[in-house]
């Protein structure tokens, strides 16, 4: 298949063919298991984060107070990703959910282009080059693969790269540019202009997809710039002008998410776990850190990578500046949480500066053994040719079988099964795109959000501009519509202990992160939990910032509102999908002289009422 001669063609021709091969080998597999169901249902169930679907749609159609609801307008403004989401919004306005087919592709032939850069430069041939990114891509397929002896921290590794949608497959492609373009520099040429330019470009790019990445960003920048201008001969102004460049096209390219974020519902934010960072919450989060890093495994890895270090530095005739700024990158992952938690007010999602240290860590202790092996045998025609041409052959094979079995594996989902029958008998009715529909499905929800429904009585609180006041107001109103009595409410929103957390889906869905509880924080930094949940906090990790447990004071008062509740304007939804799964769902009354009622399947039913068809057969 590939040979010498196959590689010895221009390495950008090479780069189209392996990623068209591994973009080929994957949706053909895909689509031959997976064609009984639409596109779209392939999208929600087989690509992680589906949740990101509807705010994709939102963005490709400018809409950035989404509510879905036709009564209510008015609403603050979502933070969008911005930056993440800005390749998949364009095509999918251009070319429906193709769009996100075709930027796949370009998705895969940009990082192989990126990586083959990175490590032409640092000192592989191409064989090694084109090994080493495609042992990058797929290393989701080889863990899974693995993890069966359910090594630790290995998960984590899998955050460095995949083509998971918008993040890591957009978000960590701006961290990788940052390092070619790093790499493109050195003592003996000057930092022009427009490498500055790009650096805030990318700084900006960084923060409104992923901020974590910036974070450490900026640590790897100035350690490298203090290192390429030590003993220079510069005088101040110009360290000035450089860092003055940087700063204004950082502001310039971070206009979008500025104007986002001032107008954004409060509400939202803290739904999506921002919480405000105080002396004592900095001190647990540093402490925290600082034990993990100080931890057994820590220290070896630091030591194991170091000492790789300084062989390179010493026993081999690569550039010296590129093996020092790989070690800033392996640095600056343990030091950017450190520095991030001093001086930020705020912070969300904190385990993902956790996950990068593990992967960047993995990652430089990867490379920098690859440089060894390179050194001691680069002579050897086998090990520089013969063996990476033996090695990707083997890889490719091995991605097409495993992109055959998850392909095979996912077709025979009994609930893609089920919801695909849902979404064609949808199909059938031909129902308006205005037509108000309800329900609690967040699958669901997404479908109809992409296929353009614009009347949906309740979404989760992810998709949603509201305020939480009103999504209380919305739940509450869809449960006495649906007959659904103070049990079933309380069934809704109580505490439940799922696996190694506490996590209420439904609560979740709706509220997402705003009763997140660990040793960190807790809802409006409240002790009121029963004395089980309490104990279990206070052993929790601060990095467990998707564990949801809400206050005794808070389930009370929801409860008084749902028995005092009054409502001022009966919602009318024309179609209702429940989820029989669902408990609180048991017990649904609905007027059956307004709707009738059809069995979908074991899991979903729809009711619709009878001005929209009354032929339920």
């Amino acid at each position: 298949m590939f040979n010498e001669q196959t590689i010895n063609l221009k390495p950008t021709k090479f780069l189209l063919l392996i990623s068209f091969f591994v973009f080929f080998v994957k949706w053909f597999c895909e689509l031959y298991f997976n064609n009984e169901f639409d596109l779209l249902t392939n999208f929600i169930f087989d690509i992680k984060d589906h949740q990101y679907f509807p705010l994709v749609h939102n963005l490709s159609n400018i809409i950035l107070n989404p509510t879905y609801d036709l009564n209510l307008e008015g609403s603050n403004f979502l933070a969008f990703p911005i930056y993440s989401i800005l390749f998949h919004s364009i095509l999918f306005k251009l070319f429906n959910i193709y769009g996100f087919i075709i930027l796949e592709f370009i998705i895969i032939f940009t990082f192989f282009y990126i990586f083959f850069k990175i490590l032409n430069k640092i000192g592989f041939n191409s064989y090694l080059s084109i090994l080493v990114s495609l042992l990058i891509l797929i290393s989701n397929n080889l863990i899974d693969l693995i993890n069966f002896i359910n090594i630790p921290y290995l998960q984590a590794v899998k955050e460095f790269y995949n083509l998971r949608i918008p993040r890591p497959s957009i978000s960590h492609l701006y961290l990788f540019l940052f390092f070619n373009l790093l790499i493109s520099m050195n003592r003996s040429t000057k930092i022009d202009i427009k490498n500055l330019t790009l650096i805030g470009a990318l700084f900006a790019f960084m923060w409104g997809s992923f901020y974590y990445n910036l974070a450490i960003s900026i640590i790897i920048f100035l350690f490298y710039y203090l290192y390429l201008n030590k003993n220079s001969e510069k005088k101040i102004y110009i360290f000035l002008k450089d860092g003055l460049i940087i700063l204004l096209s950082f502001i310039f390219f971070s206009i979008p998410i500025l104007f986002l974020l001032i107008n954004t519902e409060p509400d939202y934010l803290t739904r999506v776990g921002l919480i405000d960072l105080n002396y004592e919450k900095k001190l647990i989060l540093l402490e925290h850190f600082i034990n993990k890093i100080f931890s057994l495994s820590f220290i070896l890895t630091f030591i194991v990578i170091n000492l790789l270090y300084f062989y390179l530095k010493i026993k081999t005739s690569y550039k010296l500046n590129l093996i020092n700024l790989l070690y800033f990158i392996f640095i600056s992952s343990f030091l950017a949480p450190l520095f991030f938690i001093i001086i930020s007010p705020t912070i969300s999602e904190i385990y993902h500066f956790a996950n990068m240290l593990v992967s960047i860590s993995f990652f430089i202790f990867f490379i920098f053994l690859c440089l060894v092996a390179n050194s001691l045998f680069y002579k050897s025609n086998f090990f520089s040719k013969k063996l990476p041409i033996f090695f990707i052959f083997t890889l490719l094979i091995f991605f097409a079988y495993d992109s055959y079995l998850k392909a095979k594996n996912n077709s025979v989902l009994n609930e893609k099964i089920h919801f695909s029958k849902l979404i064609k008998q949808i199909n059938k009715l031909k129902i308006n795109k205005n037509t108000e529909i309800l329900t609690f499905d967040g699958k669901v929800q997404t479908y109809l959000i992409l296929d353009n429904y614009r009347n949906l009585t309740f979404v989760d609180g992810i998709y949603s501009s509201i305020s939480d006041e009103i999504m209380e107001n919305k739940i509450i109103n869809i449960f006495k519509f649906l007959k659904l009595d103070e049990e079933r409410f309380f069934e809704f929103i109580k505490n439940k202990k799922t696996g190694w957390r506490y996590i209420n889906n439904s609560i979740g869905k709706t509220f997402y992160m705003k009763y997140q509880a660990n040793k960190l924080t807790t809802f409006n930094e409240s002790r009121d939990f029963e004395d089980n949940e309490l104990k279990f906090i206070s052993k929790s990790s601060p990095l467990h910032s998707q564990q949801l447990i809400i206050p005794k004071f808070e389930i009370n008062r929801m409860m008084n509102k749902f028995s005092n509740f009054k409502t001022q304007k009966e919602i009318e939804p024309k179609i209702i999908i429940i989820n029989n799964n669902d408990i609180y769902t048991k017990n649904i009354e609905i007027d059956d002289s307004i709707f009738c009622k059809m069995s979908i399947n074991k899991i979903y039913s729809i009711y619709i009422n009878e001005a929209i068809n009354n032929n339920c057969s």
